[in-house]
Order: C-alpha cells, then structure tokens, then sequence
C-alpha cells in the first residue's frame, strides 16, 4: 500500500469516526446517467463496490438516462445536499452539454459540487486498412494532396468525438468530411468496411478491429500515452501542441453538501481508484484510472471547457 493511499485511509477512517459527522447513516445512491453495461456504468459500478467498503454504508448503482445524460443530472441537482445521492458525471454534462444546449434544466457550477476525478478515456484516431497512411505524417500528407476527398466518422454533431475530429483538422491544416453517426458501433461498422477513411472515438470499440488488422491506430487524443494502449502515441508528441481531449468522469455531489461530507466521499473515492482491480477494470474499458482533490476535478473541468468552447467558437459546431 501506498504512503498518499494510506494516508487517505487514515483522513477517511478519521472523518467517519468523528461523531459530530454521524456520515454516512444509510445506504448511498450513485446516479449514472447512461444505459445498464456501458463503459460509464462499468466504471461507475468498479467506483462504488470499493467506495462501499470504506464508507461502511452500501451504494446503489441508479441508471437515470436520456437526454445525453441530461435526466440524470437534473435528478442528483434536485437531491437533497447530505452525501447520500451522487452523480457519476462524464465530460458531456459538465462540459459539452452547458456549452451547446442553452436549454439544459441545470447548471454545472451552480448545482453541483466537484468530488473526485477518477478516470480518463482518449479519443482515438484510427483509419481504414486500406488507406495508404502508416502514420498521422502520412494521413496529413495525402489530405493536403486529396483536400476534402477523405472523410471521418464521428459519434455525433457536438460530441467529443466530432470536436476531436475538428481541432485535429485545424491544427494539421487539412480539409475533411465530417460523417456524424449515432453512436460509436455504426461508425465504427462503415470505417472498416471503408465507408470513411478516418474515425474518431473510443478505445473500446476500435480495438478489437485494430488487432485484427481492419483498422489501424495512429494517436490518441490525451495528453499521456494510456494504459489500455501503451505503443499508440498521443497527437501531442506528434507535434500537434498541447493536444488533450478525454472523456473524463468523476463524482459531483448537488451544491450545499458539507465539506466534510465531500472530504469523506473524495478519500473514499481516490483509494477506489487506487485499488489494482478498480484500475484493471478501467483499463479493460479503454481508461486510465486517476485520483485528484475537489479543487484539481474543479480545475481540469473548467479548463475542458475552455478548450472545447475555442473549437466550438472556430468551427461554428451547433447540436441539430
């Protein structure tokens, strides 16, 4: 065990033992605003069976979907402030969504308050076996000569997947088709049957296809190498600047819990994401497990925000 794991261990069993705290004194609900199976709900479900233990009190697992995860956020905005109803929230709710829907029921700053980030999942950038292009030098190469002959699949207008496709294409200077899919699966089906030449999505889907020779990965969109794919190399080491596009998740707790209460939660979840097995389990799904302080989480998802509203802005990218 770690010297900062045990330490966690040692803040949590501390906070829980104050009797002033009396946290938590019932079962938890973890809310995930995405389908039963999913890489999220996997993730989310690692998350809470470790959490449980440390925190004594069990926690279910909710799946609250629809709206590209806008009902479940809005349920965890209108829980009670206690600790006990959590959202497991990825980069579209605290990040893509408040920037392209002007309608969203809630407000990332004002509603919630930042827990933990816990995992980490690039974008990868793959293309059809059968294009003569071996690297991201040569996929530029025959863009510039081909301009807007090659096309890209994306899961989808204003997702991560499409504003990766665009900064992409921004700073290699080259003109692309962007093919927006609805979802992950149909476009991953048309690139390997060279429908489009290139793709942008998640590691998960793309892998298998890789490994049996009917795509090839030429980068990830994080700003480190992940685990799941170590020899895949990040845009950033490619030249293509301070390159950081993830789907990140983490706890959020409705504004107005405690800070105890978020001290415990955070120490509960950090040694969760420390735990070997929880890791495993991320990196079977194409993550990288992390760990921060309420205020790190807070940063990074402002800074996400940043930077998809500069590709927004550029792009004129607008949901259908």
């Amino acid at each position: 065990m770690g010297l900062a794991l045990m330490r966690r261990r040692a803040l949590l069993g501390s906070l829980l033992a104050t009797p002033a705290l009396a946290y938590p004194d019932r079962p938890l609900r973890l809310v995930v605003a995405y389908p039963a199976g999913g890489g999220t709900d996997v993730m989310a479900r690692a998350i809470a069976g470790h959490m449980q233990r440390g925190l004594g009190q069990g926690i279910v697992v909710e799946n609250r979907t629809g709206a590209s995860g806008t009902i479940g956020a809005q349920a965890v905005a209108a829980a009670p402030a206690d600790g006990h109803t959590l959202l497991f929230v990825s980069t579209s709710e605290m990040a893509l969504r408040p920037l392209l829907d002007r309608q969203l029921p809630y407000n990332i700053d004002r509603d919630f308050l930042p827990v933990a980030l816990l995992g980490s999942t690039p974008v990868v950038l793959a293309v059809t076996a059968g294009l003569p292009a071996q690297d991201v030098a040569q996929l530029v190469a025959l863009a510039k000569a081909r301009p807007g002959a090659l096309s890209y699949a994306s899961t989808g207008i204003g997702t991560l997947m499409h504003l990766t496709g665009e900064l992409f294409r921004q700073r290699a200077g080259i003109e692309l088709l962007h093919v927006p899919y609805r979802g992950g699966a149909p476009a991953v089906n048309d690139a390997v049957a060279g429908q489009v030449q290139l793709i942008f999505n998640g590691l998960t889907p793309v892998l298998p296809m890789a490994q049996a020779g009917r795509l090839r990965l030429l980068a990830v969109s994080t700003a480190a190498r992940t685990a799941a794919a170590p020899a895949v190399p990040t845009l950033g080491e490619l030249g293509f600047g301070d390159f950081d596009m993830a789907n990140a998740v983490g706890i959020v707790a409705p504004r107005g819990t405690p800070p105890e209460v978020v001290r415990a939660l955070n120490a509960a979840a950090n040694a969760a994401a420390a735990d070997p097995g929880v890791r495993d389990i991320f990196i079977a799904n194409g993550a990288d497990a992390l760990g921060s302080t309420p205020e790190q989480f807070l940063d990074y998802a402002r800074a996400q925000r940043t930077r998809f509203a500069e590709v927004i802005r550029a792009t004129g990218i607008r949901l259908e």
